[in-house]
């Protein structure tokens, strides 16, 4: 190693490790559990010194250049000077600290939810944890009440926020107290929650009472910063008015197959119908965690069976009822990757279970969600070969800054998830054809993500024509079409990354049979998933040695 190389790579990590003693919440998911007590410091004088950090790294990085690197060194350098761009965009352009008062409640109550569901020590040394940060949640929120500006906030995050605090007081009232009996110094810990549950009801009132009626900042962030996004972080060509384009082409294109694939199903059919007819064939509420054992354990055998990918050694996926403290803000199911830091790497699959104490008809109305059809694309998409096989593979790849690589992009991790369900279509795993089917409804609903993410954030569409979209074209619940709009309105460029990273991914794929015509199904993904979680155009220089910025998609 050159001493120009050594130096990049002692920088780096260097501001890595300051990253993670500043956020300590993301330090727990990454795998690192040294500051699991604590909280971010939000005060002014620590907004201050991490936006110093960030200004300082990336002088020094962009100084130092990358002409005495190798190849994977240049690509790592890449890789950290764009992430910290995109950490200086949010401190000086976006805001968030002052705009967004939802961040605030979630990293109190995120930060003490991954210390109960992720079981990388006993629970009693998990809780002494838990009770440091819920020692430290009055204070951030008192921050939070000296940093944002109420007229800045967006009304829509302003709403969000108040609905996260009413519904994650259950964890302070209930979960906790419930824990505490069964650990040492328990009062103590029952205490600090109570203490935490104050702070937290405080707040809310505060945003109720003074955030909410003086809301009325923008969420859109403009056709120009929605442009370097794309450029910067995601390192494409297209522009927003060329990403509207294809989406409403993919649109149009998806929906012309899911009427011809109904038409052979069911001629005279409406796929509407057949979609809500399918829907009414699912588990029953006893037997809704092992039926979505029992998928995740076929996709896991076929892909090792038919030499789909190398299956990465030592990993595990628990599949877990969701605590009810989630079940607000997950109604079906979520995935919780492995920190790439974590030791063991054990991915955990939430599933959100029928309350047995509801009417039958709200019963009915959930297991819809987990209806048969839907329930192998999920398998596929979620773990195997998707998200779980694909993040854990990622976590042993290469150097610091590589692990991190998912930070700054999430273009190829969610276009290799969505890439899944075609390619295990194409195998036979989803041979049925409501199977296929259910795939292009759900590949309409990311081809509807990539028209709402450009329109919402260039002005052309707001929220409530957004959410009515959803509904009128995808055939999404009404209540599902508001919490997607929400989250798309927080997080430019991320909604189109499923469908576009898809086409990214299988461009690339194409490039490499060509130089690489004798390689094997398990070799081609081998070779593009041991890149790690790179954006397509870092993967394609490190296989290819091209730095073409992707493929254009006007």
């Amino acid at each position: 190693m050159t001493d120009g190389q050594q130096t990049f790579y002692e920088r780096a990590e260097q501001f890595i490790r300051q990253y993670l003693e500043e956020s300590p919440v993301s330090a727990t998911q990454l795998g690192v559990h040294r500051f699991d007590d604590r909280l971010s410091d939000r005060s002014t004088s620590g907004l201050d010194r991490q936006r110093r950090q960030i200004g300082q790294a990336l002088a020094e990085l962009e100084k130092a250049g990358s002409e005495q690197l190798d190849l994977d060194a240049q690509i790592d350098h890449r890789l950290m000077v764009n992430t910290l761009r995109m950490m200086l965009r949010g401190h000086d352009v976006l805001r968030t600290h002052a705009r967004n008062p939802g961040e605030y409640a979630d990293e109190c109550m995120g930060g003490v939810f991954l210390l109960l569901v992720k079981e990388f020590a006993p629970l009693a040394d998990r809780l002494r944890s838990v009770k440091g940060r819920l020692e430290a949640t009055p204070e951030v929120l008192e921050q939070a009440k000296q940093n944002i500006v109420p007229e800045e906030v967006p009304p829509v995050w302003a709403e969000v926020a108040v609905e996260s605090v009413q519904q994650g007081l259950g964890l302070y009232t209930g979960v906790l107290p419930a824990l505490a009996g069964s650990v040492p110094e328990g009062d103590k810990l029952s205490a600090a929650a109570e203490r935490a549950a104050e702070a937290m009801r405080a707040y809310g009132r505060y945003l109720q009472e003074t955030v909410l009626p003086r809301a009325r900042g923008r969420f859109a962030v403009g056709e120009e910063l929605f442009d370097e996004m794309l450029s910067q972080d995601h390192m494409v060509d297209y522009t927003a008015e060329e990403l509207l384009a294809t989406g409403r082409r993919l649109f149009k294109e998806t929906r012309e197959e899911m009427t011809a694939l109904a038409g052979s199903i069911a001629p005279g059919k409406e796929v509407k119908a057949m979609l809500d007819e399918a829907k009414g064939d699912h588990p029953s509420p006893e037997d809704l965690l092992d039926s979505y054992r029992g998928e995740m354990e076929r996709a896991r055998a076929f892909v090792a069976e038919n030499d789909v990918v190398t299956i990465p050694a030592g990993e595990r996926l628990r599949v877990e009822p969701t605590p009810p403290f989630l079940r607000g803000i997950i109604p079906y199911a979520a995935y919780m990757m492995p920190g790439p830091m974590e030791e063991a790497q054990e991915g955990i699959f939430l599933v959100t279970a029928v309350d047995p104490d509801a009417p039958w008809e709200q019963q009915r109305a959930q297991l819809r969600g987990h209806h048969w059809a839907k329930l192998p694309i999920t398998a596929v998409h979620e773990a195997y070969p998707g998200h779980h096989l694909q993040l854990v593979y990622a976590n042993g790849v290469g150097t610091l800054p590589r692990k991190l690589g998912g930070l700054m992009s999430t273009l190829f991790v969610e276009g290799w998830a969505f890439y899944c369900e075609q390619l295990m279509e194409d195998l036979g795993f989803l041979g049925a054809p409501m199977q296929r089917l259910g795939r292009l409804q759900d590949s309409l609903w990311r081809c509807a993500r990539i028209i709402l993410d450009a329109s919402l954030h260039t002005g052309e569409m707001g929220v409530e024509e957004a959410i009515d979209f959803l509904v009128d074209e995808v055939g999404l619940e009404r209540e599902s079409a508001r919490a997607e709009v929400r989250r798309y309105t927080s997080s430019p460029t991320q909604p189109m990354s499923y469908q576009m990273g898809k086409k990214e991914i299988m461009s690339l794929m194409e490039e490499y049979k060509g130089r690489h015509p004798s390689a094997s199904l398990k070799e081609l993904h081998d070779a593009v998933l041991s890149c790690g979680s790179l954006p397509p155009r870092l993967m394609r220089r490190r296989l290819l040695g091209t730095s073409r910025k992707g493929v254009h998609h006007g």
